[in-house]
């Protein structure tokens, strides 16, 4: 029986769309891989698929909405999530991730702000 050494590579894969993280040197005790998320039930969502969940949660209450209230229904769920994600990023930061405007990412702030 070998024991187990720091160079044994350690696995995740994402229940949505099935990428594979590997670290061949482990992530010194992580629960996941930096910016994935372990949910309660023990699924793993790499950043891509946590964003597109995002997306469908807003989404789900759309009903009939024609494509541009989907559209920025959706836009405002990915600002959101990343918002949520990591709130001490700037909104330059953001807005690239979100793949938006600044000016999105400061009215979804001080909407957020006032909730």
């Amino acid at each position: 029986m070998g024991a187990v050494t720091a160079t044994q590579p350690v696995e995740w894969a994402c229940a949505r769309c099935e990428m594979t993280s590997r670290w061949t040197h482990g992530l010194d005790d992580a629960e996941a891989p930096p910016n994935w998320l372990c949910t309660p039930d023990g699924n793993f969502y790499c950043l891509a698929c946590r964003r597109e969940r995002a997306v469908e949660a807003a989404l789900e209450g759309a009903g009939d909405a024609g494509i541009e209230a989907r559209a920025k229904l959706r836009s405002s769920a990915v600002v959101e999530f990343e918002l949520d994600r990591d709130p001490d990023r700037t909104e330059g930061e953001i807005a690239r991730a979100a793949r938006t405007s600044i000016g999105a990412v400061r009215k979804a702030r001080k909407r957020l702000e006032g909730d």
